[in-house]
């Protein structure tokens, strides 16, 4: 059984919003700063105060038009999330960091029956002047069942996610999978998995408010 206690509260949403803008960038420019000094010198050297502030404030700009340059494209267009939304309407969508795609990479989730997690990651690359998507990498699907959920106080008077735990059925599943999923119009059972549609796990309202707290709408 698996315990997932990495859950957020609306008060801490800002937070973790610039977290996820800004660390893979500068894990990824420390990467660099690592290779190229080791190339050059025996020794790594170390970013100052200053340059670290405007590595910082540069990735924050880099950031910014890689938000806009996926918010304008047209989600009823883009490779694998179309299809996606065809199946699943009412998706939830957020920008993540993943291996496999420069930062932010797309991903898509959807709650099947009250009881489990779909989630479709798209990797995207982006053009030198981060103002345009130069393409869509292949769909890497997971398929989450959930045992049972936890509430807690979310500290501002509501209630939320406390934690929850993996059930049974626990997949991954590429692009091949995706096609014949796509096809068979949603029916896992052409994968050879069966959900069970019966059996609503108590709480799960709190898994759907967690995704939906971090959601990226466009206009």
């Amino acid at each position: 059984m698996i315990k997932v206690t990495d859950t957020i509260s609306s008060a801490k949403n800002m937070t973790r919003y610039l977290i996820f803008i800004i660390f893979p960038f500068l894990v990824s420019c420390e990467k660099d700063e690592v290779k190229q000094s080791e190339a050059k010198e025996p020794t790594q050297k170390e970013l100052t105060q200053e340059e670290y502030n405007k590595l910082l404030a540069e990735q924050v700009k880099i950031s910014s038009f890689r938000y806009a340059t996926l918010d304008s494209e047209d989600r009823k267009k883009t490779p694998h999330l179309k299809e996606f939304l065809a199946i699943y309407p009412e998706s939830i969508i957020k920008y993540l960091s993943f291996a496999e795609t420069d930062f932010p990479g797309l991903s898509v989730n959807t709650t099947l029956y009250d009881r489990y997690k779909l989630n479709m990651r798209i990797p995207v690359k982006y053009s030198e002047d981060h103002t345009k998507v130069l393409s869509y990498g292949l769909p890497i699907c997971y398929l989450l069942e959930i045992r049972s959920v936890d509430s807690r106080d979310d500290g501002l008077g509501g209630t939320e996610l406390g934690g929850y735990s993996g059930g049974d059925l626990q997949k991954h599943f590429g692009d091949t999978e995706w096609q014949t999923l796509f096809k068979a119009n949603g029916d896992f059972t052409v994968l050879g998995y069966e959900l069970k549609q019966d059996k609503p796990v108590k709480n799960f309202k709190f898994i759907i408010q967690d995704l939906k707290s971090s959601e990226r709408k466009t206009k």
